[in-house]
């Protein structure tokens, strides 16, 4: 299947499909990437941001989901197979945990929906472009798992990789474009956070006299 869609609509299409095939004992990541992995690298890696989006959590999902989302997006960037660790694969999802981030993510496309149209080509159409877009997902997705303390340290970069796959899926180089500039954002925003913690640290050192 491609993994473009003709309207917004049928992303809820297809979400309720992928729901309907979670069997009631739960599914592995592996399994669930399977489902929705024939329609395309993009759409994964877009759905398998909702843990980071919603105020769902699910126990020990953010380091396998967002090295799915790296790995997925480097295979996008680079055109290279690449396989995910199988420990990450084997994490065991509940049914009621899916089904709330499918639900919850359906939430997030809706408004979106009204806004959401083909323009600015230039950021989707290409082959060129397309492997961009997985690079820059990949940045996302490496800020995503950087283990920082920040308030919305996983909201903003997720919400970038979110807005790329999106956008590239439907045709539309805004949204695409929201994406890099939500990721570079968040970029600056660690590094920030980084040199802030280095400051502190350094003054803390100052004050018992611990510095050369």
């Amino acid at each position: 299947m491609s993994e473009r869609f003709d309207s917004v609509e049928h992303f809820s299409l297809v979400i309720i499909e992928i729901s309907s095939k979670i069997p009631e004992e739960g599914i592995t990541l592996e399994e669930f990437l399977y489902i929705i992995g024939e329609r395309g690298l993009f759409m994964s890696c877009m759905i398998l941001t909702a843990p980071f989006l919603l105020p769902v959590s699910i126990p020990g999902s953010s380091i396998p989901f967002g090295t799915a989302i790296f790995l997925l997006s480097i295979r996008i960037g680079f055109n290279s197979p690449i396989l995910i660790p199988k420990r990450f694969m084997n994490l065991h999802i509940s049914k009621h945990d899916l089904d709330l981030i499918l639900n919850e993510i359906l939430n997030i496309l809706t408004p979106l929906e009204k806004v959401i149209k083909p323009r600015l080509n230039i950021l989707v159409e290409s082959d060129r472009i397309k492997h961009f877009n997985g690079a820059m997902v990949s940045f996302g997705a490496v800020l995503l798992v950087t283990p920082i303390i920040a308030p919305l340290g996983d909201f903003l970069p997720s919400y970038g990789i979110l807005f790329i796959s999106l956008g590239y899926l439907e045709h539309d180089g805004y949204l695409v474009l929201a994406g890099y500039v939500t990721v570079i954002a968040t970029a600056i925003y660690y590094i920030l956070i980084f040199a802030i913690g280095i400051k502190i640290i350094l003054i803390i050192i100052s004050y018992f006299g611990l510095h050369p």
